[in-house]
């Protein structure tokens, strides 16, 4: 299963640590290491098990890249129904003088995909649940890019390092929380089109496994490994890359697919991140083509005018004025928000503050 996954590194002065990621109920006990806090560190992730390992990276003196490759890297394994080096990602970095760069480790289409990629042969947009699941939905993989040229560029470790915790949770083994329990119920017929998937999280009559229960995955940890070891080329050349490619072509109804020259061409990009001022505050994000950092900028453009202080976080006011903001902001997200490569963003006038006070001026408090 191919995911997206989000992930950020910010390195600030005394090299903190900041990771945005989905939250995750109180499930396993955090591991939480008051030696890194010591050491100026805070790691914030979807699992506690992906935590320590940006913990343990901190303590053996890595950066906050270092710790935010880690995190990636273990949430490939514990959190398997959204995150890892099967998706792609974002990386947003901060110097302490204030110069904020950021990378592109988007997935990219195949070059087979057309206009007509989602249509049927009557040209109609296929059912949702038509395309999902099916090697449509799936682009080559940019995590493994994206973090090799953020590890060049900023990492301290070595590259070998940052992926020891994940290799440990794959061949020693994690235990199920009801997180992925849940999910696995959930998309149960997603999973019947992969034997491996269902050999691995699901019980011989078709039920996913126990809350509680450990797996292990020892191919992804051999393949983990690899990449270790030989560095990218091991994921986006050779037999990886031929089998994925093979794999995802398989899948993919009509004539047209993923072929390993796809994999192999990928690149991750350097993007121009997205910065606005709140505050007083300068808030930087993730440019086109993700909207995430538009939208952030939008929202708190919006809010700037309210006291949100005075009116408290548990003011019915409060979240009224923020869903309003955020319909605002996806409402432009819709009309203009894509991947810049193709179609031009006007990014500087979505965050204009003239604009933003006209949009604001729409919220009825």
């Amino acid at each position: 299963m191919i995911r997206r996954t989000f992930f950020a590194s910010c390195l600030a002065l005394g090299g903190s640590l900041a990771l945005t990621a989905c939250s995750f109920p109180d499930e396993v006990a955090s591991a939480s290491s008051a030696a890194a806090l010591q050491n100026a560190g805070a790691v914030s992730a979807a699992d506690p098990r992906a935590e320590e390992a940006g913990y343990e990276i901190l303590r053996q003196g890595g950066n906050a890249t270092d710790a935010a490759l880690a995190v990636m890297l273990a949430l490939t394994v514990v959190e398997p129904q959204s995150s890892g080096i099967g998706g792609g990602g974002f990386y947003v970095h901060a110097n302490p003088d204030g110069a904020v760069t950021s990378l592109d480790g988007r997935e990219t289409a195949p070059i087979a995909a057309g206009p007509d990629w989602f249509l049927d042969e009557e040209g109609a947009v296929k059912p949702f649940r038509d395309v999902v699941s099916t090697g449509l939905s799936i682009g080559v993989p940019g995590n493994i890019a994206l973090a090799a040229k953020a590890h060049e560029r900023h990492g301290k470790l070595s590259w070998k390092a940052l992926f020891q915790p994940a290799i440990r949770l794959a061949r020693d083994g994690f235990r199920v929380t009801p997180r992925l329990h849940n999910s696995l119920g959930r998309e149960r017929s997603r999973s019947k089109n992969d034997p491996a998937s269902l050999a691995l999280y699901y019980t011989a009559e078709g039920e996913p496994v126990a809350i509680g229960s450990t797996i292990t995955v020892p191919e992804l940890a051999d393949t983990l490994e690899a990449i270790a070891n030989k560095g990218p080329k091991a994921f986006y050349e050779g037999e990886t890359a031929t089998a994925m490619a093979a794999t995802i072509w398989q899948a993919t109804p009509g004539a047209r697919g993923m072929t390993a020259s796809d994999v192999e061409n990928y690149q991750s990009k350097q993007r121009e991140p997205v910065c606005s001022t709140y505050r007083g505050y300068k808030i930087c994000g993730m440019g086109p083509p993700s909207s995430g950092g538009i939208a952030v900028s939008q929202m708190l453009g919006h809010l700037e005018r309210f006291d949100l202080a005075a009116l408290g976080p548990n003011s019915a006011k409060v979240w009224h004025l923020l869903l309003e903001s955020q319909r605002l902001a996806y409402a432009d997200r819709a009309l203009y928000a894509a991947d810049s490569d193709y179609v031009e963003v006007p990014v500087s006038g979505l965050i204009d503050r003239a604009y933003l006070a006209q949009r604001s001026a729409l919220i009825d408090p």
